[in-house]
C-alpha cells in the first residue's frame, strides 16, 4: 500500500492495522464511524477519508474492477 503510505506518511504499523481492520468491516465509513476511526488512529477525519479512498481504489484493482465507481465497466 505504498500510495497510502505516501499520502499519510508517518503512520505506525498499529495505525495502519486499525485502518485495515476497519476497511474489512466497512469500506465506506461515514459520520460517526469515520469520526471514531479518526479518533482511534489519531489523525483527522479528512486523512481517514483520503486513506479509505486510496484503499478502495487498490481493492477495486485487485478485484479486476476499474479504480473508481461509475465506470461503464462496472
Amino acid at each position: 500500500m505504498a500510495s497510502e503510505d505516501k499520502e499519510l506518511s508517518g503512520l505506525s504499523n498499529d495505525q495502519l492495522q486499525i485502518l485495515e481492520d476497519n476497511f474489512r468491516i466497512n469500506r465506506y465509513p461515514e459520520g460517526t464511524s469515520l469520526m471514531l476511526i479518526a479518533a482511534e488512529v489519531g489523525v483527522s477525519e479528512e486523512d481517514v477519508q483520503r486513506w479509505f479512498k486510496l484503499r478502495i481504489e487498490k481493492w477495486r484493482k485487485e478485484q479486476g474492477l476499474p479504480p473508481t465507481i461509475g465506470s461503464v465497466l462496472d
